[in-house]
């Protein structure tokens, strides 16, 4: 049963229940991936101005220096923060998926009478390629594949 034949009311339901499983990866890693970085760069940034104007105002660095330190200093707390956001939205859509969207698949492959893996490579011809959906699909039948703590994807054995 490689060939999946969906009649137009399975095919509008498939293509609706995917487009809201994967509006709600989406918007799950998008609120924690901001959550983080402004909390991360507001942490780092305040005690870093609070320094910069002390070492001012002892003058034991001038404006130019104090400057050049500020942005130095606001340049590796974006990095830092970026990456700790990039990991809260991995960390985010996995939960997410786990309590959430795997159990609201399973309910659609049961009314449906679908196996994961004929879900999975329709579902893989319908998203685009990076739609945070994909990141936990197996579009291969022979190979099932299991999202991993850093968000990459591991063959399980």
């Amino acid at each position: 049963m490689n060939q999946l034949d969906l009649n137009a009311d399975s095919k509008e339901d498939l293509n609706q229940q995917i487009a809201e499983l994967n509006e709600k990866l989406r918007a799950a890693g998008a609120g924690s991936a901001e959550l983080a970085l402004g909390l991360v760069f507001r942490l780092g940034f305040l005690p870093m101005l609070g320094v910069v104007l002390l070492l001012m105002l002892f003058k034991v660095i001038n404006i130019i220096l104090g400057f050049v330190v500020f942005i130095i200093i606001s340049l590796v707390l974006l990095g830092i923060s970026m990456l700790i956001s990039e990991r809260a939205r991995l960390n985010a859509m996995k939960q997410l998926y786990i309590l959430s969207i795997e159990n609201e698949i399973d309910q659609f492959l049961h009314d449906y009478g679908m196996t994961r893996q004929q879900f999975d490579i329709v579902v893989t011809g319908l998203l685009p390629a990076n739609a945070p959906l994909n990141h936990f699909l197996s579009p291969d039948a022979g190979e099932v594949l299991q999202p991993t703590h850093d968000g990459e994807m591991q063959e399980e054995g």
